[in-house]
């Protein structure tokens, strides 16, 4: 890259950061998630506006090849490693053993409920969909997966700002989210390795579940047993908390190499190394927290703006299709979560409320939409439709759970 070109290049996540930091102050004071200020920074200075309105600026400031976009997406890319290995820290594996029966009830309907009606979607309503019978199954695999989620990150903010957090409601729906998240990521991982147009194992569904799930356990039982001791090790002998911040990074970028190695998302490998370190996290909070507000602050703008900035989100918007899509996210995931909470023995205000609370797909949703683009998955309609799915069920999970509980609170259990 020659200095021009490095020159254009700052200019460009200058850009991107600067409106990024604008219109997500903008939206934090219309009481939305910053991510959506993020998205439309992406849109202002994407094709969907800038492109249109000063078509020769944007092409000299954000090319759409070379050298300049590809550096932008690596640095966008490994950014978001280190913001997603945060979120899993916030999936413990020990939270879901203690709260039992009641979470992993909710956490496998909730999460199988919406999963089979986002498959039978793409089937029922093929033409809205816009799917060809070549890619209807792949296709109907990502929209299970998709809507199986739940936004861990977003609901823990919710939930504390709601007083909530340590509930039985707020324990029930946060040791819940490990199963919807894990299934969730883990078909995908699936569907990238057997079904993207550069698929590395295609006709090898079996195979590649199996590698999914032993990978994952491999992680989670091994990681759980020494990188607790490995950041013990590097607090007592290494700078504190430089050190310990370093080990972190190490363990997400060996995880999400290991899982691109296996034909997977190098995401699903930082997310569960995240996971793994979930009760190293609980112990020694500090340099986990100067990861997520450093990524929380530079990279994931920078992510969400060049992820619009990819896309022309008019000539991509499908009204229908919106509409279909967010109507199914939230029938599936309330319906499931409200089943599975019945069986468990929830009341059915308290079910009705977790339900809505799992509903917000936020950052994990519009994340998976973006991957699945970039792999050529999935076409800019459903790409724009999933996106702004993800922002209604994140806008509207708040609201909901203030209109069901009103001035009903669970009781907080002791720390």
């Amino acid at each position: 890259m020659n200095p021009a070109e490095w020159t254009v290049l700052a200019l460009h996540l200058a850009a991107m950061l600067a409106t990024a930091i604008a219109l997500g102050a903008v939206a934090r004071r219309l009481g939305v998630p910053a991510v959506v200020g993020e998205i439309a920074g992406g849109l202002l200075l994407g094709p969907t506006i800038l492109g249109r309105v000063a078509p020769d600026l944007f092409a000299w400031l954000f090319p759409t090849s070379g050298p300049i976009p590809s550096a932008r997406n690596a640095i966008a890319r490994v950014g978001m490693l280190f913001f997603i290995v945060t979120i899993g820290l916030d999936v413990s594996v020990g939270e879901l053993r203690r709260s039992g029966r009641r979470a992993l009830a909710v956490g496998t309907v909730g999460t199988v409920v919406p999963l089979i009606l986002g498959f039978l979607m793409c089937y029922v309503f093929p033409t809205v969909i816009g799917v060809t019978a070549k890619d209807q199954f792949a296709t109907a695999l990502f929209m299970g997966s998709i809507l199986s989620l739940s936004a861990n990150p977003v609901i823990a903010r919710i939930l504390m700002d709601m007083g909530l957090f340590k509930s039985d409601i707020g324990r029930t729906i946060m040791s819940a989210t490990l199963v919807d998240d894990l299934v969730g990521w883990g078909l995908f991982a699936v569907i990238l390795a057997e079904f993207a147009p550069h698929a590395s194992r295609p006709g090898e569904g079996l195979s590649i579940l199996g590698v999914v799930v032993l990978f994952l356990g491999g992680v989670l039982l091994l990681g759980r047993l020494i990188l607790p001791r490995a950041l013990r090790w590097a607090r007592a002998r290494l700078p504190y908390p430089s050190g310990v911040i370093s080990c972190v990074i190490l363990f997400c970028l060996l995880g999400a190499a290991g899982s691109e190695h296996l034909g997977l998302h190098s995401f699903l490998g930082a997310f569960v190394v995240g996971i793994a370190l979930a009760d190293a996290y609980a112990a020694d909070p500090r340099p986990f927290e100067i990861i997520g507000d450093f990524s929380y602050a530079v990279f994931t703008p920078i992510f969400f703006v060049s992820m619009a900035i990819s896309a022309d989100f008019i000539a991509g918007f499908d009204g229908w299709l919106v509409v279909l899509i967010t109507l199914v996210a939230f029938l599936g995931k309330i319906s499931g979560v409200f089943v599975g909470g019945r069986m468990a023995g929830m009341s059915s205000r308290q079910a009705l409320a977790v339900g809505c609370g799992l509903n917000a797909r936020g950052i994990l949703g519009i994340v998976m939409a973006a991957a699945a683009f970039d792999a050529g998955l999935i076409d800019l309609r459903l790409f724009v439709a999933c996106v702004l799915m993800c922002v209604i069920t994140t806008m509207a999970a708040g609201p909901a759970l203030g209109l069901i509980l009103g001035t009903h609170r669970a009781r907080p259990e002791p720390s």
